[in-house]
């Protein structure tokens, strides 16, 4: 009967995938969102650190990127949720900003960059040796007034188009790690979103207006802890519980903001509660391993690093964790269960609808529920 019933879910979770990729033929029809444009760390980088000199975490070799038929700098074995989130808005994915070719740089109007770095953070002080929000920022800065002004022409064709595309915000979790030590608190959450209120309000500077803001994920639930707790497959409670303190005041500052500037939109997403839901209800989604990475498949002392053509697991699919980082199943899971039956995600509505008929929507104290029949699939 359990594998029947998994074997029920694992279909559920490929037909509503299905849903999510079927959109895309219509959203390109009437594409309402022009661009794309994603900062933050390893959750979301698409393979800049790949072009840093110095920096020994690039996710550049196999058994990274196996289910992509090629290493692409993506810490996973497959997509991102920036991937599936481009899928869903029916654009191509966001290039690497370190790795733009003039031809990519000449198409960025229709896929917009990807800037995030693995490592990085909101704060300077967390990783000086990847690209912190800040230079990714100072990378948006000069995308607008070179490359997009050079490509459309005119001032206000780019202030349309930085108005119209999406930012994708996902930083925070290494922030709360310094030299290997932890440092969350409610002092130190204050401190960050503070910091990180900043960096928003240098993004709307530029003409950002529409953004998707995760939280941060449970890393007391990364394998990095579990595996060396006790009992083994323990999450850290500490980590967990310090990492919370930022996350509560991510949504105040969201609306506060929305409040404060004239034209600011947001979707706040709940990636802690999805990994957590995943980890806690496994046979829900078809998962079988939410402690152990696939990669390494056996892990040796405190070495869980997933090294060059290390031995994996060949069950993907039924994997919590890739290495420290979600697998393209987890990914996936999170993209259903914001675009889809919008668990995760507030205000709870169809994100491309949403953000293109933004005045209707000003008012985020209010609930919206929205059923599959009313997505247009």
């Amino acid at each position: 009967m359990k594998t029947k019933n998994n074997n029920y879910l694992n279909h559920s979770l490929i037909l509503t995938l299905f849903l999510l990729l079927s959109s895309v033929k219509k959203s390109e029809q009437s594409k309402q969102i022009p661009a794309l444009y994603v900062f933050g760390d390893s959750l979301v980088d698409s393979g800049n650190n790949h072009y840093l000199p110095g920096v020994d975490s690039a996710a550049n070799f196999f058994p990274y990127g196996i289910d992509f038929g090629t290493p692409t700098g993506r810490y996973t074995n497959g997509k991102t949720v920036a991937d599936f989130l481009a899928i869903y808005l029916g654009l191509p994915f966001s290039p690497a900003y370190l790795g733009l070719s003039k031809s990519k740089a000449n198409r960025i109007v229709t896929t917009g960059i990807n800037y995030a770095s693995a490592g990085s953070g909101i704060l300077p002080d967390t990783n000086n040796k990847t690209v912190v929000l800040d230079e990714q920022i100072r990378g948006f800065e000069r995308t607008v007034k070179k490359i997009l002004l050079k490509g459309l022409l005119s001032e206000d064709a780019v202030e349309k188009h930085v108005s119209e595309s999406l930012f994708f915000v996902s930083s925070g979790v290494n922030d709360h790690f310094k030299r290997a030590t932890f440092r969350g608190s409610r002092k130190f959450a204050s401190y960050l979103i503070k910091e990180f209120k900043i960096r928003l309000l240098k993004l709307y500077s530029l003409g950002a207006r529409k953004f998707l803001v995760n939280n941060v994920p449970p890393a007391g639930c990364f394998p990095s802890e579990t595996l060396h707790s006790k009992p083994i497959g323990k999450c850290s409670e500490k980590i967990n519980k310090g990492i919370s303190f930022y996350n509560k005041k991510l949504p105040f500052l969201l609306h506060e903001l929305q409040t404060q500037l004239p034209g600011f939109i947001f979707v706040h997403s709940d990636l802690n509660k999805s990994i957590m839901d995943i980890r806690e209800n496994p046979n829900k989604y078809g998962i079988v391993e939410v402690s152990k990475p696939c990669c390494p498949r056996n892990v040796n002392g405190n070495d869980t690093a997933c090294h060059p053509y290390a031995d994996f697991c060949k069950n993907r699919d039924t994997y919590l964790f890739f290495d420290v980082h979600p697998t393209e199943r987890a990914n996936q899971i999170y993209a259903i269960k914001c675009f889809i039956d919008h668990s995760i995600c507030t205000p709870r509505i169809n994100i491309r609808h949403f953000f293109s008929t933004t005045s209707k929507y000003q008012a985020l104290n209010q609930s919206y529920s929205v059923s599959v029949l009313n997505l247009g699939y």
